[in-house]
């Protein structure tokens, strides 16, 4: 036997559970945001190495690797997972892209274009990012502190999004022009490195 519920009430408790369900959504979904898995973390990043690279300008000079590929490099522990992977033989600069890992800096010679510096790496950020200072390859990293330290480009991470904080004079020295509509979005670093 089912239970029928009588048409006047219908109005009174309806409209009540409609804004009590728009209200478990808004704040169940923004908590599910917060409580996102590395992983997921990891592939909005890796998807976001990808289009940033649409928004810079390499010079002409720039080496490619012997095949006429776009790198895109790891250095030190892949954080990324197969989530790189699925950008092979994408295009960026009118080049294939190949995703390549390296754990050693002096491995990486002219075959990046971007380089992603793993947070592994921390206690020798300060001499990679020497040694690859003024070459043109975009690096990127999410340790707290790279852009200050002379990367170009660091994820930071706000309560809802990632967002970025752009080295521009580390850019400017590596030979590399960063599109305005990025430059709006970031937070700009406009003044030399130690």
């Amino acid at each position: 036997m089912m239970l029928e519920l009588p048409s006047q009430v219908a109005p009174q408790w309806l409209p009540r559970l409609r804004l009590c369900c728009l209200w478990l959504l808004m704040v169940l979904l923004p908590l599910q945001l917060i409580a996102a898995s590395p992983d997921a973390e990891y592939k909005l990043k890796a998807a976001l190495v990808y289009k940033l690279s649409k928004f810079v300008e390499w010079p002409a000079s720039s080496g490619a690797d012997k095949s006429g590929r776009f790198g895109i490099c790891v250095l030190g522990e892949d954080v990324f997972g197969s989530a790189l992977d699925a950008l092979e033989q994408r295009k960026a600069a009118g080049r294939t892209v190949r995703i390549r890992r390296f754990t050693q800096s002096e491995s990486i010679g002219d075959s990046c274009q971007v380089v992603f510096i793993s947070k592994s790496k921390r206690p020798f950020m300060g001499a990679i990012l020497q040694k690859l200072k003024g070459r043109p390859i975009l690096t990127l990293g999410d340790t707290e502190g790279f852009a200050e330290q002379g990367g170009i480009i660091e994820f930071t991470r706000g309560k809802k999004r990632i967002g970025f904080l752009i080295n521009l004079e580390s850019a400017r020295r590596s030979g590399l022009k960063i599109a305005a509509p990025l430059l709006d979005l970031a937070t700009v670093l406009d003044s030399p490195e130690n």
